[in-house]
């Protein structure tokens, strides 16, 4: 019984607040961000970093533009938008994001400003609309057009790429999805993944993060490249990594458990 307390525990506990707070030291110290750039993964995909928020990937084509996840706020994402004009004439056709948290769906109406068609598990959807962390209900047309349910997806083809939105398992947070660029060999895991902190537990679980990881690597092979929320792309060597760090913190946790310790 101790140790099913613990497997609820560990998640909403343990981690949640060591990364919080390294999370809240981090942010109290850094300095604003740098400006908005895309730089090119392979032909036609771009990571665009800066600005506030997370990673954005663009992919770019004859057919338009298509963005994963849309910084922290109209100010950030119209800064995106601009460096995106730079790359191509055409409005945004798609908006995916990744989860709910403003990070990744505060710009959501410059998007769909344009025209844009926004993607995502059906619970952003749901937080959008009621108004998340207290806030007022976002404005309609930030809310996702196109949703899908727990452990589902849909599949795209846009600009000569397949690109597949899967539901993982509740990491992160109850609602994270992946977004894998096939033939580009490229993996958008949104802040399931992040080479620089300790896992964030927002609505998921530590064991989730595990069998997300284990999803992706299960699926991809030596050549894929990984993006994280924050952060550069990624070599599946690092995703191991990565991988083997949740197991030893989790197998560490669980051995205080076993002995008897508690959470305080």
């Amino acid at each position: 019984m101790k140790l099913n307390l613990f497997r609820t525990l560990s998640a909403t506990g343990v981690l949640a607040l060591l990364a919080a707070a390294s999370h809240l030291a981090y942010s109290a110290a850094a300095e604003p961000p740098p400006p908005v750039a895309a730089n090119a993964i392979v032909d036609g995909l771009y990571l665009v970093t800066g600005g506030g928020g997370a990673n954005s990937v663009a992919l770019i084509g004859d057919e338009g533009v298509l963005v994963v996840d849309a910084k922290l706020d109209v100010a950030s994402a119209d800064a995106e938008l601009a460096v995106l004009q730079g790359l191509s004439a055409d409005p945004v056709r798609f908006l995916i994001n990744t989860h709910v948290h403003p990070d990744h769906t505060g710009g959501n109406l410059s998007y769909a400003n344009q025209g844009a068609t926004i993607i995502a598990h059906e619970d952003v959807r749901t937080i959008l609309s009621a108004g998340q962390r207290g806030g007022p209900p976002e404005p309609v047309a930030a809310w996702p057009v196109l949703t899908f349910a727990n452990g589902g997806g849909m599949t795209l083809n846009f600009n000569g790429e397949t690109l597949h939105i899967v539901h993982m398992p509740a990491a992160h947070t109850a609602d994270n999805s992946m977004v894998y660029f096939v033939n580009a060999n490229v993996y958008q895991l949104g802040d399931i993944y992040s080479a620089s902190r300790y896992p964030v537990i927002a609505g998921g679980t530590l064991q989730g993060f595990i069998d997300a990881i284990d999803l992706v690597l299960a699926e991809a092979n030596a050549d894929a490249k990984f993006i994280p929320g924050n952060g550069p792309v990624a070599s599946r060597a690092e995703v191991e990594a990565y991988k083997e760090m949740l197991a030893k913190v989790y197998s560490n946790i669980e051995q205080l458990v076993k002995d008897g310790n508690t959470l305080e």
